[in-house]
Parts: C-alpha cells; sequence; structure tokens
C-alpha cells in the first residue's frame, strides 16, 4: 500500500487551497490527505506564544494512524514540514517544501510581528492586498478573478487572533538546525517570481540538505495554486 500524500497549506487559507493541485495530481499517487493547520479552517486556534513545534504536534495527532507518509508543506507548511520530517524520520518517507524558509530575515520577522498586531487592530481585510500581491501575479489577479477570490474569501472568513498567532510564530520560526538533519530526501521548490527572501532561502536548502533536489516553477509565492499542473507533475516525478 503506498504512502499517502500529506499537503500543508500557507498562512491565512486552509485544506481548499490545494484543490487545484489534487485535481492536477495524477490517479497513482495514491491516497492525498489535506488538514488544516491551527488557526485555520476547522483546526482550533494556536497556544497563545504558540511555535512552528505546537503547528507540528497537532499534524502529527492529526496523521497518527499512518505508519508512513510523503509530506508537502507550502511556506507556513514548508515550515511545519520540516519540524515534523526532522522530528519523525520513521514517519516522512519523502518531504517537499515550497515557497518556504528555515528563518525569516529581520525585516520579515519584524513584518509578521506587525501584521499581527494589524489584524488585531483593523481585522482581516488589512492583510487582503498584501497577500495577494505577493502569492499572485499580475496576469492571474486580472483573468483568474474567480480563483483569486476563493481564496480572498478563505482568508477573510479567517479568525483574526488565529492569523495573528500564527504570524507570531512565524516570527520566531527558525530550523535553520534541524533540515541538516532530515532523513528523507527532500525537493525544495520555488516560484521564480517568488520573493527574494524565499529564493534565497532555496539556494540555502540546496546547499545544506544532503539529498536535496531543487526544482523553479512559474509564478510566485503561490505557484502550487496559480500553476498547479506544473506543482502537481513536480511532486508526482519526485514521489516515483
Amino acid at each position: 500500500m503506498k504512502a499517502p500524500l500529506v499537503l500543508l497549506h500557507p498562512l491565512g487559507v486552509d485544506h481548499r487551497f490545494w484543490n487545484p493541485v489534487v485535481e492536477a495530481l495524477p490517479d497513482d499517487v495514491g491516497d492525498v490527505v489535506v488538514p488544516d493547520l491551527l488557526g485555520h479552517g476547522s483546526a482550533p486556534l494556536p497556544p497563545q506564544g504558540a511555535t512552528i513545534d505546537d503547528f507540528a504536534d497537532a499534524i502529527e495527532a492529526d496523521i497518527a494512524r499512518h505508519s508512513q507518509i510523503h509530506l508537502v508543506g507550502v511556506s507556513l507548511g514548508g515550515l511545519v514540514a520540516q519540524v515534523l520530517a526532522a522530528r519523525r524520520p520513521d514517519l516522512v518517507k519523502r518531504l517537499v517544501v515550497a515557497d518556504t524558509v528555515a528563518v525569516y530575515p529581520d525585516a520579515m520577522r519584524a513584518m509578521w510581528r506587525n501584521r499581527a498586531a494589524t489584524v488585531r487592530r483593523e481585522g482581516i481585510e488589512a492583510v487582503v492586498e498584501p497577500m495577494e500581491a505577493l502569492w499572485f501575479s499580475e496576469a492571474f489577479r486580472r483573468d483568474a478573478t474567480d480563483a483569486v477570490e476563493r481564496v480572498r474569501r478563505i482568508l477573510l472568513a479567517s479568525d483574526p487572533e488565529g492569523y495573528a498567532r500564527t504570524c507570531e510564530a512565524l516570527a520566531i520560526a527558525d530550523t535553520t538546525a534541524l533540515v541538516g538533519s532530515v532523513a528523507a530526501p527532500v525537493l525544495v521548490a520555488c516560484g521564480r517570481d517568488d520573493a527574494p527572501p524565499f529564493r534565497q532561502a532555496t539556494q540555502w536548502f540546496a546547499a545544506t540538505i544532503p539529498a536535496v533536489t531543487v526544482a523553479w516553477l512559474p509564478g510566485g509565492h503561490a505557484t502550487a495554486y496559480e500553476h498547479p499542473k506544473p506543482f502537481a507533475d513536480v511532486v508526482a516525478g519526485f514521489l516515483s
């Protein structure tokens, strides 16, 4: 029996982020599991002062029935996936991290703290525009309005406190001491037009992880959503 494929979404959305990718995956990939991370969708809020380890704890409990998995994470989900893969080499057979970092540069750490305060003060509406600008190309925002609107609706339905606590967890996230110990083969993917910190992190992962494959994909930070077929093809090829 094939190990299931577990997909971990980025900040501000939920398991529905993965719908286009799931539709694009070949049937022989096997079972696909799409949990919600803490503070997102149907999952409970992260605790006050949460760390990425808390998010990994919740996912580990959620998938406890599986003896082995293939694990894919984008952005926030990529950080959670790194922690889980380092912690559980017996569980994670292959790891894919996309458009993510091991640690954010100081300017982005400050940005996450500021964004948490903004959301508590002004609501989720205040972060819609910066999120879409990072995630999607101008052409996609212009020509795929229905797809962008689906993401916007998920974000606007988010719990502001869950979003804020997750931002605070991102501000202190640091897996630099963990990733070198990941035993599983690793695919690191990144949109060619993603922001510089994520492109630079991809190069750092390539130089740090022992068994690593790097894939540069079309699009920006949400290449998995904007370009699901290339993303699905790269993941499926890596798993096979």
